[in-house]
């Protein structure tokens, strides 16, 4: 701050103003076309749901189906979450993160656009408030892997054990979860717990070097 004027970087959304009061407030990176978001925010009225979605088009969607649904307790931003993220929130402010079917960016040269990296996992330790959860789903396999690997070293707790994925069916399923129901394909899932303290020093790995094979 520079004679008494908050610079830029420093304004930070007034979610209580914004939602209209007090409540705990969770955030959806990558919401699609809002099954998840929808279904979450009907099923918590006690809580405010904030996703962030790159595509205008879907930002859109969502916002006229919550509109439909009477759901006051859903915002939609549009834009890049690892840009939006440090200017949106204050540090222990989140109370969960649902980061579900990220884009795995197939070719090599578009790896660098993952989403779940050292990175952001830093970033959400300190975002989260101290028993902050992530909750982290999707279909490809090395990513889970690779997601659940790099959440640990950011020194989240895994709540089903270290390296383990989340066994039990979730509250709220995506449109994607409910299909995949119908048709056998397998859905990872991991959640994790915000622990006190400061995270540990950065890893050597990104978190974003992962193979697999394309499912067709």
């Amino acid at each position: 701050m520079e004679f008494g004027c908050a610079l830029p970087g420093e304004i930070l959304p007034d979610w209580t103003r914004e939602f209209g009061r007090a409540a705990p407030i969770e955030l959806e990176i990558g919401p699609g076309h809002g099954g998840f978001a929808l279904g979450h925010a009907l099923a918590h009225p006690e809580r405010e749901l904030v996703v962030i979605e790159t595509r205008r088009s879907d930002c859109e969607l969502i916002r006229a189906r919550a509109a439909a649904k009477a759901l006051t307790n859903l915002v939609v931003l549009h834009g890049d979450a690892k840009l939006l993220l440090p200017h949106c929130f204050a540090p222990g402010t989140l109370q969960g993160v649902h980061v579900q079917f990220p884009d795995p960016w197939w070719k090599k040269r578009h790896h660098k656009r993952r989403m779940v990296d050292a990175g952001l996992a830093r970033l959400l330790r300190r975002l989260l408030s101290s028993g902050g959860t992530v909750d982290f789903r999707t279909d490809v396999p090395a990513y889970a892997r690779e997601a659940i690997a790099t959440w640990e070293e950011a020194g989240f707790v895994n709540l089903d054990g270290t390296g383990m994925l989340w066994g039990a069916a979730p509250e709220v399923l995506s449109t994607r979860e409910r299909r995949y129901s119908v048709t056998g394909q397998p859905v990872f899932r991991a959640r994790f717990e915000n622990p006190p303290g400061e995270p540990p020093p950065l890893a050597q790995r990104t978190g974003r070097e992962w193979m697999d094979v394309r499912r067709k």
